[in-house]
């Protein structure tokens, strides 16, 4: 026993001697022992305290714990029973260590290896959540409180690389949480025999623990299981574990965000569930039967979400019987029908998300009662009527989204109820009527996106005082009246005021009003984004350098009658799209243009009347997707410095005076979807670059049409044009190439005319090479560009025929040939075309019967005048009875080598020895015509004699 003693004594010098912290040297009287409080100080030594304004969880753990809390270990000293420190809990009969609870400690550091946090034997509960512990690994010695502890929690502390296998022994572990640990490894089969071994594991959470695996099958998981998280983890593969979905304790279920396919199974038995998240799974597809049995009994479900999910068409119940549900989140799920009639009326709801559904028709469902909804999103569906007066009842309710439907009518006075209103946006409908001054007095509204609707009237004056609000989008309505920059009395309507301002957005509407750029961004510091265009509002500036405001990101000024490039844009650093199209701006453009590219994606100067050449200056603008300079009288050439700009999706330089080759070397831009060159001087022919394998990869849009371009049609070029290969999946909803913050326009010779395309379609695909001088046969490649939807080859001097395989381009809509040299028949390949609506074949020396049926019926006699050896309707000319006498005349080899088989018809009735000697005769004489006179006035006269006879 004496041994014993002696040997702790020396075993507390030594430990006490080992440290140059007075704080070890532990009161023998402690409940605590000794090792255990040694143990813990060992721990703390390896950790510091973070400093409160760079804790990365404090937002976290101020929501949890309130503004009070601090370090937890700052109490941490010998001098005390370490069964009285902050986080620590011993068991009362033998003072074991049996809890920590460190979470929000404010901790940083590295847990070692070898980390005497696991020499507590009787540990049963640990909780690490939200420290620092970035670049730690889980230690292998967590196996020495296998046989105690139950609870595990190291969520969000940063811990990397492998967990141990060894967490699979903890075979009392009741709840273990690793989630959000983006580093973190769980290999696969650890995965598997965690959830076979841990048989009475009551809560698992893995969110964010790379797993990587595919979903395991056959898997006796824990009856007892009440929480189940394992959303983005990486999980995959085919659905073959039904027995998820039968666990009879399973309370919380998470598998969202992984890569789960196919049909989970249709019979479900979860009568004790709350939560469901099986969220972007977007090959996951649930059959309406699980759908509806879900809805119907799930008697305690208050959260489900199943965002991205197909649900197979499935329809929402007349009624939902779930009154315990709290958040419902089935958006873009494939659901149609109509909205059950008390969905506004669920007296827990706070949350209803169900946009993206384009088939969810119907009326809104009138509001019975107050509930205590924060969150409505049903945009982008098929909604249609009015806003109810009813939504006056939704008093709660701080964000409203119903934007992209079918709405109609003015909107409801009882909005001004919503007094809790922070978000509303009713954009992309047919609402009427003037703005209701009611809605600009809501005290935290900060967002209002009224955009394209059928507003008019004069904005209330209650908008210009409503200091909470931040952004504000008006664009495309018909709201007129007069609006100032600057605040020259009480009763002027000017945005001057309006200080916390972000963005503002008044574009074609019908307002009027002199603003002064300089004047409008020195008092709004706050503003990022202005957009004006076609506003009706005109816009000045200062020609001095001026440092206004460099927050600015997007500048949209289109149509705003200014006539010089404003120079306060020199300052706007953050700058990401400018928009100055549509002005009358003079003059070159300035020399010092690169200093604005570093973040710059769209820049647009079209129509206006800016002269000079492009300045080469564009090395690091990496980020830029659309360069639109067209309809100016720009002069030089296109500048090289754009191929380093490797985001480029959009180059319009059409309608200029620029004089160069044909810039080969922008084929190697890897996202170029629309290459405009048209109406400048580029010459010569088109030679493809050999430094360049597969140009123009992703070229929707190829116009390079009255230009002097010569030789051969690029043909190497259409044989790359992979993004017109392939058809395209017609969409419910139209989708169009969006550049920046704007969608991108074109105009463009289209079906005969010349078409504004104000929203170009991402499935809309051009090539016009017209009135050029290219020379030679149309390849038969083009035949592969199956998704092409115009091509206008029209006023060139190509020749021979036209290709059959044109045929096979079964999406085009326009098809202009004409004006060429073109020979031969038209293809029959070409009446089968579907979507054909204009043929252009005129002025060419084609041949032979018009096809008929299909699409050429409807076709009239401009697509066919010019060729004079065409016959058949819709031309007046009528094809002979006999076709093959038709092809007798018609052969224009014989008839210019001298030689016709009317001679030999001649042999045949007169002697072979006649016909022969005719024959000579007609070759050497060179003269068939006359010769073929002589044989239809014979042929005449035998006929003749046989008729008598007869």
């Amino acid at each position: 026993m004496n041994n014993w003693i002696l040997l702790f004594f020396f075993l507390s010098l030594f430990f006490i001697s080992s440290t140059s912290s007075s704080s070890f040297a532990v009161n023998p009287t402690h409940k605590c022992s000794v090792q255990q409080t040694l143990a813990l100080l060992q721990f703390k030594q390896n950790l510091s305290s973070i400093n409160d304004t760079m804790y990365a969880y404090d937002y976290i753990c101020e929501d949890w714990l309130g503004s009070g809390y601090n370090p937890i270990m700052m109490n941490w000293n010998a001098s005390t029973d370490c069964c009285d420190w902050n986080g620590v809990t011993c068991d009362h009969s033998t003072s074991d260590v049996t809890g920590l609870d460190l979470s929000c400690g404010m901790l940083q550091g590295t847990i070692h290896p070898n980390s005497t946090l696991f020499h507590l034997p009787r540990l049963q509960k640990l909780n690490l959540a939200f420290n620092d512990f970035f670049d730690s690994q889980l230690p292998h010695d967590i196996g020495r409180v296998s046989n105690s502890l139950t609870h595990l929690n190291i969520s969000s502390c940063g811990f990397t690389c492998q967990v141990p296998t060894d967490i699979s022994h903890l075979h009392k572990l009741v709840s273990l949480d690793l989630s959000l640990n983006w580093n973190l490894n769980l290999e696969p089969h650890v995965f598997i025999n965690l959830l076979q071994n841990l048989t009475i594991m009551k809560e698992l959470s893995l969110t964010y623990v790379n797993i990587s695996a595919a979903l395991p099958t056959n898997v006796n998981i824990s009856s007892s299981l009440k929480l189940l998280n394992l959303g983005f983890t990486g999980l995959h593969g085919k659905w073959k574990s039904p027995n998820v979905f039968s666990l009879q304790s399973l309370e919380t279920l998470d598998l969202s965000d992984n890569r789960l396919a196919r049909h989970i199974p249709s019979e479900i038995s979860l009568p004790k569930l709350v939560r469901l998240d099986l969220s972007w799974n977007d090959n996951l597809l649930i059959q309406p039967r699980f759908f509806s049995i879900l809805l119907k009994n799930s008697t305690f479900l208050r959260d489900l979400w199943l965002r991205g999910v197909n649900c197979g068409s499935a329809s929402l119940p007349t009624y939902i019987n779930i009154s315990s549900l709290r958040s419902l989140d089935l958006r873009e799920t494939s659901l149609q029908g109509k909205l059950p009639d008390n969905i506004l009326s669920l007296k827990y709801l706070e949350d209803l998300l169900l946009s993206g559904n384009n088939n969810l028709s119907g009326p809104l469902p009138k509001v019975n009662t107050t509930i205590p909804l924060r969150r409505l999103e049903l945009f982008n569906t098929s909604l249609s009527g009015e806003i109810p007066a009813s939504i006056g009842h939704l008093k709660s309710l701080e964000y409203l989204r119903l934007s992209d439907c079918g709405l109609n009518g003015s909107l409801p006075k009882s909005l001004d109820n919503l007094r809790y209103l922070e978000f509303i946006d009713l954009s992309n409908n047919m609402l009427s009527g003037t703005l209701p001054s009611s809605l600009f007095t809501l005290p935290y509204l900060q967002d209002i996106n009224l955009d394209n609707n059928m507003f008019q009237g004069n904005m209330p004056l209650e908008l210009f005082s409503l200091q909470s609000l931040k952004q504000l989008t008006l664009g495309n309505n018909q709201l007129s009246g007069q609006i100032d920059v600057l605040d020259n009395g009480p009763d002027l309507q000017t945005f001057q005021r309006l200080t916390n301002l972000t963005s503002l957005d008044l574009s074609y509407n019908n307002f009027r009003g002199d603003w002064e750029l300089d004047a409008l961004l020195s008092s709004l510091t706050n503003l990022e984004q202005l957009t004006l265009s076609h506003s009706g509002i005109s816009v000045t500036t200062r020609k001095v350098s001026q440092h206004v405001n460099p927050k600015i990101s997007i500048l949209i000024l289109a149509s705003c009658s200014l006539n010089v490039f404003p120079v306060s844009i020199r300052a706007m650093t953050n700058l990401g799209h400018l928009d100055l199209s549509d002005n009358d701006i003079q003059g070159h453009l300035p020399d010092w243009i690169g200093e604005i590219g570093h973040r710059l994606s769209v820049l647009d100067l079209s129509n206006n009347s800016i002269t000079g050449t492009i300045p080469n200056v564009y090395e690091d603008w990496s980020w830029l997707e659309g360069f639109i300079l067209n309809s100016n009288q720009l002069k030089g050439k296109v500048p090289t410095s754009l191929y380093k700009c490797q985001s480029l999706r959009i180059i319009d330089l059409g309608n200029n005076q620029l004089s160069d080759t044909f810039p080969s070397w922008l084929g190697d831009l890897p996202y170029l979807q629309a290459l405009v060159l048209r109406s400048n001087n580029f010459h010569d022919g088109i030679v493809t670059s050999s430094k360049v394998n597969f140009p123009f990869q992703s070229l929707q849009v190829l116009d390079l049409s009255h230009n002097g371009f010569v030789g051969q049609l690029p043909t190497k070029y259409f044989q790359n044009f992979k993004a017109m290969n392939n058809v395209v999946t017609k969409k419910t909803k139209p989708e169009y190439v969006y550049i920046g913050s704007m969608y991108y326009s074109i105009i463009a010779a289209v079906k005969g005319v010349e078409l504004d395309i104000t929203r170009l379609s991402v499935d809309y695909t051009i090539v016009d090479l017209s009135d050029n001088k290219f020379e030679g046969e149309i390849p038969n490649i083009i035949g592969n560009l199956k998704s092409l939807i115009v091509l206008n080859l029209s006023h060139n001097s190509l020749t021979g025929q036209i290709p059959h395989s044109l045929g096979n381009i079964s999406e085009i809509e326009s098809l202009d040939l004409s004006c060429n040299q073109l020979t031969g028949e038209i293809p029959q390949s070409l009446a089968d075309l579907k979507y054909l609506e204009v043929l252009n074949l005129s002025q060419n020396h084609l041949v032979g019967h018009i096809p008929q049926g299909k699409q050429f019926n409807t076709f009239d006699n401009y697509s066919f005048g010019g060729n004079p050896k065409l016959c058949g309707l819709p031309l007046t000319k009528k094809c002979s009875e006999h076709p093959h006498e038709l092809q007798l005349e018609g052969d224009g080899d014989e008839e210019e080598s001298g030689f016709t088989w009317k001679v030999v018809m001649m042999g045949y009735g007169c002697g072979v020895l006649i016909g022969i000697v005719l024959g000579y005769i007609m070759l050497s004489t060179r003269r068939p015509k006359w010769f073929n006179a002589i044989a239809d006035t014979a042929e005449h006269m035998a006929l003749k004699r046989q008729n008598k006879r007869r």
